[in-house]
């Protein structure tokens, strides 16, 4: 994108389209899911002595995250997915743009990145606990913790239509050309998006040149050290676009037209707990399935069991509450 590296004057600036505004939110968004089951992946191998890991996993997104955008905010003047569309921040100053962001800018932005979807995402789990809870009629019967429990399901879902409609509108004065922000977490910083201008690199032919001559630096190696590690990145992150891609396209295939597995031999240690949950070693109240383990219990049971321990109480596989289905059965 040479052709559009150019340089910033008054208001004169290249807009980005819309599509790859959309486009980059959509990769910022795969990325936790991404760590996350790489993270999990990991943690199989061992599940006995790692699976305490996993109870933090929000919080390791949380600190990898922090590094990671720190270092294109740094380096670029942009996030990591914004870096990938070849995109860059600029301050807007009275209607006229700046290259660069301010150091108190850089640190908002970087705020603003990390710590928007982490308090979302914790909002939106402690939200769909508190909603199965009142579904089950489990939870607390204080007044004050029944009215702080809908104070949260709807704050929440207020919330979503509030964000939502604000980024829409932000969007309809970004297509019409009646505003410079594309986003609404843009405009509280007075912060828009345009194209970055195109970054010189060590060619193969001028790293050869320098050991031949002996003038290969530290800063040479550190340099390219840092272009192995972040082009990675971004083919892992082509990668996860590509997957997302591949998904949505076959997400409506007829299941029926693919050949029925055979069911799966039942083990001998599941055949003590028909008809019983594994816990009380009674008949269920409120079927739930553990869906990484299979094994069906009460709802009360279970829930307690995975809050405290974090594992499978059959199999000892590492769970968590999302792991968590209800069967409604007759």
């Amino acid at each position: 994108m040479a052709e559009k590296g150019a340089h910033l004057t008054g208001t004169a600036y290249i807009r980005p389209s819309i599509f790859e505004i959309i486009a980059q939110e959509s990769l910022a968004s795969t990325l936790e899911p991404a760590f996350k089951r790489i993270l999990s992946f990991f943690v199989s191998f061992n599940p006995e002595r790692y699976r305490y890991i996993l109870q933090w996993v929000d919080e390791g997104y949380l600190i990898f995250n922090v590094f990671l955008q720190r270092y294109y905010l740094r380096r670029y003047s942009a996030s990591f997915s914004e870096t990938f569309y070849d995109l860059k921040r600029v301050t807007v100053v009275n209607n006229e743009l700046k290259e660069t962001l301010s150091h108190k800018q850089q640190i908002l932005s970087l705020i603003f990145i990390v710590t928007f979807p982490y308090l979302k995402n914790k909002l939106a789990q402690l939200s769909l606990r508190y909603k199965l809870e009142e579904i089950d009629d489990c939870g607390s019967r204080e007044r004050r913790q029944k009215f702080f429990r809908k104070c949260v399901i709807k704050g929440y879902s207020a919330f979503c239509i509030t964000y939502e409609t604000l980024v829409l509108y932000n969007y309809i004065l970004y297509i019409s050309e009646k505003s410079m922000y594309p986003l609404p977490l843009l405009r509280l910083l007075s912060v828009t998006l345009t194209y970055a201008d195109p970054q010189s690199a060590l060619t193969i032919a001028e790293l050869l040149r320098k050991i031949k001559y002996n003038s290969f630096t530290v800063s040479d190696g550190w340099n390219i050290f840092q272009r192995i590690v972040t082009g990675s990145l971004e083919l892992g992150a082509f990668f996860l676009q590509f997957l997302s891609w591949w998904s949505q396209e076959n997400y409506n295939m007829n299941i029926m037209s693919l050949p029925a597995p055979s069911p799966p031999k039942v083990p001998n240690v599941a055949q003590q707990y028909k008809g019983i949950c594994p816990l009380c070693r009674k008949p269920h109240r409120i079927h739930t399935v553990l869906m990484i383990s299979g094994y069906v219990f009460c709802y009360q049971c279970i829930l307690s069991e995975i809050r405290t321990k974090k594992k499978c109480p059959v199999t000892h596989y590492p769970a968590k509450e999302d792991d968590l289905i209800r069967l409604y059965i007759e």
